[in-house]
């Protein structure tokens, strides 16, 4: 029997949350395209990196939500960096070029939130304890 869960509601809030935040920042990668996620490796090192970056952002939210209904460090560690380079992309967009205001502070309130969760001294803590 395959015990793979999507979502684990036995979980802190925290995580739970940011399970779902994780799928959905995938999600809307998906859906609504990656264009701020792709001019920070493009600025840095070239038009391959801002193709792949998106792709490996995608598999990294989407991996660590899983892992971390899973309880995974490693999805747990997926799903931070993503978070956290979703947040400093969001910036460099932010800083760098003259990006509609609303669209701007929506992407990083997601992020910031998703990151916030997952750092979450609760979350620390049943991660300390319950993942392997």
């Amino acid at each position: 029997m395959n015990n793979l869960r999507w979502l684990n509601p036995s979980q802190p809030q925290t995580l739970y949350s940011a399970a779902m935040l994780a799928y959905f920042r995938g999600a809307s990668i998906i859906l609504f395209g990656s264009v701020y996620y792709r001019q920070l490796p493009y600025d840095l090192f070239g038009l391959f990196a801002s193709r792949i970056f998106p792709l490996i952002l995608l598999v990294a939210l989407i991996g660590g939500g899983l892992g971390i209904a899973n309880e995974k460090k490693i999805g747990f560690r997926l799903a931070v960096s993503a978070a956290i380079y979703s947040v400093v992309a969001t910036l460099w967009i932010g800083i760098r070029y003259d990006p509609q205001l609303l669209g701007l502070l929506l992407r990083l309130m997601f992020d910031i939130v998703l990151v916030v969760l997952l750092l979450h001294p609760q979350s620390k803590e049943y991660r300390r304890i319950w993942f392997t």
